[in-house]
């Protein structure tokens, strides 16, 4: 699996997006998520460290990612961009389609709050 993948307090965190742009196998991306949703996964959080060159693939495989995870019932944040995928993101307006977060720590608090809320 390129995609890094680690859990942090109940939530996936999923790195390395960076250098998975560069490998061939960044296609295989979304469904290395997809096991991971067959295995009861259901909020994650996209950390964007480290990735600095955006376009049509990295945005496209971000939205898969996405739009897979949420039609199977569960969310995606994106956490840590740098500069110049913070830009785009909000160029893009995608600030609606993706809460975004300074750390990975906020990421995985929100996700957080949203589960206790659930309980309550």
């Amino acid at each position: 699996m390129p995609l890094n993948v680690r859990r942090e307090r109940g939530a996936t965190v999923l790195s390395n997006f960076g250098r998975l742009m560069n490998d061939p196998r960044h296609f295989d991306a979304a469904a290395d998520v997809a096991d991971l949703m067959d295995d009861g996964e259901r909020a994650f959080v996209l950390e964007l460290s480290g990735v600095h060159e955006t376009g049509g693939s990295f945005l496209g495989l971000l939205m898969t990612i996405t739009r897979d995870v949420r039609r199977r019932g569960g969310d995606v944040v994106v956490a840590r961009p740098s500069a110049t995928t913070r830009a785009m993101i909000l160029e893009m307006r995608l600030d609606d389609y993706w809460d975004v977060f300074d750390t990975v720590d906020d990421a995985v608090a929100f996700f957080q709050r949203h589960a206790d809320e659930d309980v309550d």
